[in-house]
């Protein structure tokens, strides 16, 4: 079928409640794309109203986790909506081959259409219909969110709510709208969290015989976390599942929400803590401390301790000046006590014999030999 005179469609790729999906070709500017088809055959006098909000409400959103929007219109008696093909599969097609999933992809699936759930409420703009089919899968693992065919956006003045319908799909309905209040974005981070707990168990949180049944369950009852989920993950369920609105994490908390299992390393969102990555650098870093501390104190040591000078000679009488310990001595001089510092040769490692002051550098009046000086305050009795 061509559309508009541009789109060519081929095979089809799904189906759901208000059209078909089809693989096309944008012959005008020779890219593939999806077409997605009015179904002819329904009886809801909203059907194109919807389908034209749908277009609206997701060209608004531009966000990688958000299917684009290329192009809508009516032709040939067909309402076609234009849209980003991708060649993966649904996250319900992907529960359905494989099972539950492992905890960091079924995380990681759910930070994904968090951060798309995000872009579309700072458009105000509430999916109401979050669940595995409307999740698509391209070939690099990104996940996008599809289907705003019954989301809420401003403007929207047409609506099937008049009708008495309660929109949505039971398993994922949260329990305001079960109830008939008006959707929040707080209404989709609850049907996420039920994808949540759907990737990780398989099966989603309530079930029962018939759509009355499990839409009671959402308002009264508190799900069963198995035992084998992760207690953060289950606490972020458990959060995200909660009966009052105001007590859901945001959407932009559910994007940026980390997990680490420290029972398996290999699932965990983020990589080892940065003293466990880099053990090696950090134990060459303290090495390397520990070596410069020691140099500095070797170099202390050896500048208050220079080395012991030779033995002298004779012995110098106990009151002339001893050595200092520094490179530079002290010189008395007969006729005046004056000090002077001089700086030995730079070659000079050890004090020599010639730096030790000379036996004639005593005070030039001098005690007769057997004489004692008078102390203060005595008289000698002699």
């Amino acid at each position: 079928m061509l559309l508009a005179e541009r789109y060519r469609t081929s095979e089809i790729l799904g189906h759901g409640g208000m059209g078909e999906v089809y693989r096309g070709c944008d012959e005008l500017l020779g890219r593939p794309v999806a077409v997605k088809l009015l179904r002819p055959d329904l009886t809801d006098p909203f059907a194109a109203a919807r389908f034209q909000r749908e277009a609206r409400a997701a060209a608004m959103v531009r966000d990688p986790h958000v299917v684009a929007v290329y192009d809508f219109g009516h032709s040939n008696g067909e309402y076609y909506l234009v849209m980003e093909l991708l060649e993966g599969r649904s996250v319900a097609h992907e529960l359905a081959l494989h099972g539950p999933l492992p905890v960091d992809r079924a995380v990681d699936i759910v930070r994904q259409v968090a951060r798309g759930l995000a872009a579309a409420h700072r458009h105000h703009i509430v999916h109401r219909d979050i669940k595995p089919d409307n999740l698509l899968i391209d070939v690099d693992g990104s996940v996008k969110i599809a289907d705003f065919g019954i989301a809420h956006s401003p403007g929207g003045s047409i609506t099937p709510a008049s009708s008495g319908l309660i929109l949505g799909t039971s398993l994922y309905l949260a329990p305001e709208r079960a109830l008939g209040h008006p959707a929040t974005p707080a209404t989709d981070v609850y049907a996420l969290g039920c994808v949540l707990y759907q990737l990780l168990t398989g099966r989603p949180p309530f079930e029962g015989e018939n759509p009355t049944v499990v839409l009671s369950q959402h308002v009264q009852a508190s799900p069963a976390v198995p035992e084998e989920v992760p207690v953060p993950v289950a606490d972020l369920i458990r959060r995200m599942l909660a009966k009052e609105p105001a007590e859901r994490p945001t959407t932009d908390e559910v994007a940026s929400w980390i997990f680490f299992d420290p029972r398996n390393a290999t699932t965990a969102e983020l990589p080892p803590p940065p003293l466990r990555r880099n053990r090696r650098a950090v134990f060459l870093a303290l090495a390397a401390l520990l070596a410069v501390l020691a140099a500095v104190t070797i170099g202390v040591l050896t500048a208050q301790n220079p080395g012991t000078p030779p033995a002298p000679t004779d012995v110098a009488p106990s009151h002339a000046p001893r050595p200092s310990a520094s490179p530079s001595r002290v010189v008395t001089t007969p006729t005046a006590t004056r000090t002077t510092t001089r700086t030995p040769p730079a070659t000079s490692a050890r004090p020599t014999a010639k730096t030790r002051p000379p036996a004639t550098s005593q005070p030039a009046t001098k005690q007769p030999p057997g004489k004692h000086k008078p102390k203060p305050g005595k008289t000698d009795k002699r």
